[in-house]
């Protein structure tokens, strides 16, 4: 994963062994390294395997076509001349900047990446660009004392973070009074997610410093200064869950927690709520975004926090009703029907078993690490912070609730023999009718005799078994969390739509299409 836009990585910590390569070693080790290495021709090997092995020319053959390589194990091994690449001498170990190497090859950059992340530094530089490997595990480097650490430092002071990234923007836009833009990027599971949250939390975190006493940041100055972009997909394992944010976080100094105004709360408990609706367990990652995102973060001139805007895209609403088995919907439908909240299932027809529905009973049920019931906890405190009252949140719920309830629904052929649809149990499209305010009658036409327009007229349409479950997967991608149709979130300005109206406007003309 690459991040745009400047720098860092394991802490703000004194540099050790772990300093830049461009210094030439002192130690008497080090001189030794180096004359050992100055001796031979070290090279790099393809090997399919460990990706590529060191060794050392042995000598030359067919004209300096073919190379015999010394391998660790001792033994040679014949390769054409271009498959090898030269190793870096050892001060660049450790490099913090990949543009140092002095020999930059797949096989030399591979390697540096190893051997810091084997050290826990998981951060590199790569010119102007930030290299993150996820370690897939927590790593105290997060905390109110690096924040601080790396508040307005340069980004030679420290090692390379995520912070420095977030520190360079934010003292370009308040210096040069120009937007600020940071792209984040990368495959599934590379950690998009957790280091897009960290941006936040930094921003956050610096722009409370410079709040008014009073805790909130918002000021009369003129906002909107800077952007941040997220591109899309995936994140750290579900041990780094946002619910971990700054102003719960510890420090590793024993210090007090860092305390945000009410805004730049709400800006880190989006979090929570678009993971929800968003994120789904894959094979590949168990917090994988399944949307784009792009998050807006409009600051004054002082350098505080004004507003925000989060914009969402492209979910995979597919995903409601269909993915591999080894695979899970989206989060939101197991942390509600494990909530716990006897009450809440209750008024939403459910039960607390993701087994009793047909759109989760293929999927896995089970994530190693992921505690539904601990996210559900962590959903509604964000709802709540954001600012989203009882009432629209049970909205949201009604909704989730609704789609369990299409996906239910038993359809059977006609008994006549005809190969016209019908309703087999009415129980699930009562509950569905209910949930959504829905009249039976209409919603049961609607599936099994929608009207269709055949040249001036209007005439109803028998459907076949097939094609009603086809429309009742339709129905449910119509409804699923989709920033048109759920919410539109703005800090400093939330705005809940019509709900429950626009859903049944947009299902039933889903259905008579």
């Amino acid at each position: 994963m690459s991040v745009r836009n400047a720098s860092a990585t394991l802490a703000a910590l004194p540099r050790g062994s772990a300093d830049s390569g461009g210094a030439s070693g002192s130690s008497a080790a080090e001189a030794g390294a180096a004359a050992e290495f100055a001796s031979k021709k070290y090279v790099w090997v393809p090997d399919k395997e460990a990706g590529y092995l060191p060794g050392w020319v042995v000598r030359e053959e067919q004209n300096g076509e073919v190379v015999v390589v010394a391998l660790p194990d001792g033994s040679h091994q014949s390769v054409p001349a271009f498959d090898i690449s030269k190793q870096n001498p050892p001060r660049f170990e450790l490099s913090e900047n990949i543009a140092d190497l002095t020999f930059l090859s797949e096989a030399g950059v591979s390697h540096c990446l190893r051997q810091r992340y084997q050290r826990g530094m998981i951060y590199t530089y790569s010119g102007l660009f930030l290299v993150a490997v996820n370690p897939y595990h927590q790593l105290p480097i997060y905390t109110d004392a690096i924040v601080a650490a790396y508040k307005g430092r340069r980004r030679e002071d420290n090692a390379p973070h995520v912070f420095a990234v977030a520190d360079e923007a934010m003292r370009n836009m308040l210096d040069n009074r120009e937007n600020q833009s940071l792209l984040v990027t990368g495959e599934s599971g590379a950690g998009k997610t957790e280091n897009t949250k960290k941006v936040i939390q930094y921003l956050a975190a610096v722009a409370a410093d410079m709040a008014p006493a009073t805790g909130s940041s918002l000021t009369p100055e003129a906002p909107s200064l800077t952007r941040s972009a997220s591109s899309m997909r995936n994140g750290l394992s579900k041990a780094g869950s946002s619910r971990y944010t700054m102003d719960k976080m510890p420090s590793s100094e024993g210090e007090g927690t860092k305390q945000l105004g009410l805004l730049e709360r709400q800006i880190l408990q989006a979090n929570p709520i678009l993971e929800a609706f968003g994120n789904a367990q894959t094979i590949r990652n168990n917090n994988s975004s399944r949307f784009g995102k792009f998050v807006r973060i409009e600051f004054t001139s002082t350098g505080c926090i004004a507003g925000a805007n989060i914009d969402w895209y492209l979910l995979e609403k597919s995903r409601v009703h269909n993915r591999s088995e080894a695979e899970r919907s989206f989060h939101v439908f197991y942390q509600l029907l494990r909530s716990g909240d006897r009450d809440l299932l209750s008024k939403l027809l459910l039960t607390g078993s993701p087994g009793d529905y047909a759109y989760l009973k293929s999927s896995r049920q089970n994530v190693e690490g992921l505690d539904d019931g601990v996210e559900w906890k962590a959903l509604r405190t964000a709802l709540d912070t954001v600012g989203f009252s009882p009432e629209e949140q049970l909205n949201f719920f009604r909704v989730v609730a609704s789609i369990l309830q299409i996906g239910n629904i038993q359809l059977a052929e006609d008994r006549s023999g005809a190969e016209q649809a019908r309703i087999d149990n009415s129980a699930h499209i009562e509950k569905v009718c209910h949930l959504l305010g829905v009249p039976e009658q209409e919603l049961t036409k609607a599936l099994l005799r929608p009207r269709v327009k055949a040249g001036r007229e209007w005439v109803s349409q028998s459907r076949t078994r097939k094609q009603v479950l086809e429309e009742t997967a339709a129905l449910c991608k119509t409804i699923s969390p989709d920033e048109q149709k759920y919410f539109h979130w703005s800090a400093g300005h939330r705005r809940l739509r019509d709900l429950r109206g626009q859903l049944i406007r947009a299902a039933l003309h889903q259905l008579h299409k």
